[in-house]
């Protein structure tokens, strides 16, 4: 395993974001995380006035993401993209049971036929969501069973406080369809470096340590520079009105606080906390 049980630990991803004596707190999250910062994010959250996410997170708007990475009539399969040594690197992560056995028989009543275990997991869908199928079940084979959002949403609603969201369902599905499937297969073919590229983001989110954060996230499919500077003109314009009132918490990606931050430090904000990357 990447950690042993995970404990919680100290968030250092925030800053604070001040102008004209109005405060708020910018927050970095990662998705998926081998550790808890309940009493971090509580602490951050306590005197909020409104908290703000990138997207929707009720269980009935992540059913509809998966709705949408659905194409049960194509005879396309992310399998078909990827080399055999590939397909078995990627199944032995992901079944150790399977070990020793890269594939299995089964017995048909006329002949037998070779089957991968995983196949039949991602079978039917677009290649964005087999691929965030196929990692998000080796990170939390691995112990990553915390996301920073999903926890920092659950303490925001027992708090019984105001939640708004920096973009909509259809946004988000959007940036889905737009992950391209030649970045896909790319990051798929680096399956020996996947141990490595997840204790590298863990133990550079729990330094604070962007610069190093971005370096070994380098190629992920989703951080295109497109992508992340887009969405960074979303969220600054619509997390703006509520950072000059003040006693705003907004979560983001981690990778979209660098852009942020020269946003809002043109906007006349100053920002306080780990350093930003130029």
């Amino acid at each position: 395993m990447l950690f042993q049980r995970s404990d919680e630990k100290e968030l250092k991803m925030i800053w604070e974001v001040e102008k004209d004596a109005s405060r708020s707190n910018l927050v970095g999250t990662a998705h998926f995380f081998p550790h808890s910062f309940k009493t971090s994010l509580t602490r951050c959250l306590e005197n909020a006035r409104i908290v703000m996410f990138e997207g929707p997170l009720d269980q009935e708007n992540m059913a509809r993401v998966v709705n949408s990475g659905l194409d049960r009539e194509s005879s396309y399969h992310l399998f078909d993209d990827l080399d055999r040594k590939t397909i078995d690197k990627i199944t032995n992560e992901l079944a150790p049971a399977c070990r020793g056995r890269n594939t299995f028989m089964v017995l048909n009543l006329r002949k037998f036929r070779v089957e991968n275990p995983l196949y039949d997991m991602v079978k039917g869908m677009k290649p964005w969501l087999a691929f965030f199928t196929i990692w998000s079940n080796f990170l939390k084979k691995n112990g990553w069973k915390y996301s920073v959002d999903l926890e920092a949403y659950t303490i925001a609603e027992e708090l019984d406080k105001r939640i708004e969201f920096l973009e909509t369902i259809e946004d988000q599905i959007g940036v889905l369809e737009s992950l391209t499937r030649e970045r896909i297969v790319e990051f798929l073919h680096r399956v020996d470096q996947w141990p490595e590229l997840a204790r590298g983001y863990a133990d550079s989110y729990l330094a604070g340590d962007l610069e190093r954060l971005k370096s070994t996230g380098l190629r992920f499919p989703s951080r295109h520079r497109s992508v992340i500077n887009h969405r960074d003109k979303i969220f600054y314009e619509n997390m703006l009105g509520d950072f000059k009132s003040g006693d705003a918490v907004a979560f983001v990606g981690a990778p979209h606080v660098r852009g942020l931050s020269k946003l809002l430090r043109e906007a006349g904000f100053q920002i306080k906390g780990p350093p930003i990357p130029v």
